[in-house]
């Protein structure tokens, strides 16, 4: 791999580095502007406009690839690669803690605990009916914590059949399902399909003291319909840790609705996570140079 230059956009696990090191790749450091290398490891820096024509391979650290122009990058012949499965506990975990913290209502026990005061009655997990959206790795991971925990779990997937065979029930009709949900937890990727999933309409169907979580992507979720739904008590809480825009501005409506858990996209940031989608993501940018990429990890195949 002598010779190969890889430019790198964010902070990567040290040990991903140094295979990339070891096996005589030139690491480059990004600036403002991207400038071209043999490949580009990314994680959530923008790439976009003639960007992905620097590159012959773009090396995805996580696996949604929203922030990378694939249409530019299809365009202009070159690959593009990701590192499914690496965060999907991380992932779940998340969405779970948030669940939990609303739940058990985590700020008003907190609140209680400090002042000495008795304790919230809190609606708790058990027995309430969970939807997952999106059966990847992280939604069939949070399905069976949601399972261990007594939730009724239903999955809206494009895959019933595997749904189902994992002992979950499985819908295809959002809107239908929304209607007999306790708890959303949103696990699909951002697409011109899907964005915008969760809006007003969609908010309306839940019933009165639902809870929503989103650890997937923030485009998925109207922030001023779920701001307007807290605000007028329609949700019992939300736990986001994606937004849009992300980080949320100031005077955004989210951040004064009540209700709200807001963490800073910190879902894939466990160390056994972060470390994972290092290293996959270097050894995809080796197995690409060596004419062996995995298969599963190809979002863009190279032109040719």
């Amino acid at each position: 791999m002598t010779g190969i230059s890889v430019l790198v956009t964010e902070a990567v696990h040290e040990d991903a580095l140094a295979l990339l090191r070891d096996a005589g790749c030139d690491l480059r450091q990004a600036g403002p502007e991207l400038e071209p290398a043999d490949a580009l490891l990314v994680r959530v820096r923008p790439v976009h406009g003639d960007a992905p024509g620097k590159f012959r391979l773009i090396a995805k650290h996580g696996v949604g690839v929203d922030n990378i122009d694939t249409q530019a990058a299809a365009a202009a012949g070159v690959a593009v690669m990701n590192t499914p499965g690496a965060n999907a506990g991380a992932v779940a975990e998340q969405a779970l803690m948030l669940m939990l913290a609303l739940a058990r209502d985590l700020p008003a026990q907190q609140a209680a605990a400090h002042a000495g005061a008795a304790p919230p009655r809190v609606a708790g997990l058990e027995g309430r009916r969970l939807l997952v959206v999106g059966y990847g790795a992280s939604g069939a991971r949070l399905a069976q914590h949601g399972r261990a925990l007594g939730m009724a779990v239903t999955v809206l997937s494009r895959r019933p059949e595997t749904v189902r065979a994992a002992g979950f029930a499985a819908t295809d009709d959002l809107d239908a399902a929304l209607t007999e949900t306790d708890v959303l937890s949103l696990h699909c990727p951002l697409t011109p399909q899907t964005a915008g999933l969760i809006s007003a309409p969609q908010l309306a169907r839940l019933p009165k003291g639902a809870l929503v979580v989103n650890c997937a992507r923030g485009g998925l979720v109207d922030g001023d319909a779920l701001a307007a739904a807290l605000v007028s008590g329609h949700l019992g809480g939300a736990g986001l840790d994606v937004t849009d825009p992300e980080p949320l501005p100031a005077g955004h409506a989210l951040r004064a609705a009540p209700g709200l858990i807001l963490t800073p996209h910190a879902a894939a940031m466990s160390e056994g996570a972060f470390r994972r989608m290092g290293m996959m993501a270097a050894q995809n940018i080796l197995d690409h140079f060596a004419g062996r990429p995995d298969p599963a990890h190809v979002v863009l195949p190279a032109a040719g």
